[in-house]
């Protein structure tokens, strides 16, 4: 049997105007994207890309997908002062 080794990332490619969010985001927001808080977001780099996003666990049902990608556009609009994010620029990513 096939071990899988890589982990599954719900997120959002940074462009520079996101960056530019995050660099200064709304008060009371930095921690749900700190690196020490894996309940909420969490950015990463893969490859020359980075995302904010989150890990999914093994086993996550298909069915939540959608509920993650919600969740993580709303973190990120919250973060950010109500940054516009188009749901379909949330992807799946393995890392």
């Amino acid at each position: 049997m096939l071990e899988v080794g890589k982990r599954l990332f719900v997120g959002i490619k940074i462009s520079s105007e996101l960056q530019s969010e995050l660099n200064s985001p709304a008060p009371g927001t930095e921690h749900y994207f700190k690196p020490d808080n894996t309940d909420y977001l969490q950015i990463i780099s893969l490859g020359d890309e980075k995302l904010i996003g989150r890990y999914i666990k093994d086993g996550f049902p298909a069915a939540d997908i959608e509920n993650v990608t919600r969740n993580v556009c709303s973190i990120v609009r919250l973060i950010t002062r109500g940054h516009r994010i188009d749901e379909s620029s949330v992807r799946i990513y393995a890392s």
